[in-house]
């Protein structure tokens, strides 16, 4: 056997996940494309060789960066997700707390005011009172003379 016998390329199957051509593919896209027949030996065909092998490689680093792309998304994913949890939390507690503290001021209010109006309740039955008294004064007084 010769040492072009034993370089000839074989018939490769196309890449994984249908990437590349076969050699075969590549001979039938020649002469239907451009009337060329290739021959099974010509040099030409170590091209498709060759960008085969690269587009595996393409695939290779196009995996890696999906799978980083992946967890970098997770993780930021997982980061916002907490991120918005605690701010809901915390907003939850402070519209809590809020609601809480602006219903003791709204009853402190009514509190004080009851308090004042019981006050001056107290002051209006003294005032009633001494006039009813001082009424009853004048009219015996009155009555007398």
């Amino acid at each position: 056997m010769s040492e072009s016998e034993n370089m000839e390329p074989s018939v490769e199957s196309a890449l994984p996940n249908g990437i590349g051509l076969s050699l075969e593919q590549v001979r039938a896209l020649l002469a239907k494309n451009h009337e060329t027949v290739v021959d099974k030996s010509d040099p030409i065909l170590m091209v498709v060789t060759i960008l085969n092998a690269h587009l595996a490689e393409v695939e290779k680093l196009q995996t890696r960066h999906k799978e980083g792309l992946g967890r970098l998304m997770a993780d930021k994913t997982d980061a916002y997700v907490s991120g918005v949890t605690a701010a809901v939390g915390h907003l939850t507690d402070s519209l809590s707390s809020a609601s809480v503290q602006g219903i003791r001021k709204v009853f402190d209010d009514h509190a004080s005011r009851l308090q004042t109006f019981k006050n001056n309740t107290i002051w209006l039955a003294a005032i009633v009172a001494v006039s009813a008294l001082l009424n009853v004064a004048v009219f015996v007084l009155g009555g007398l003379r």
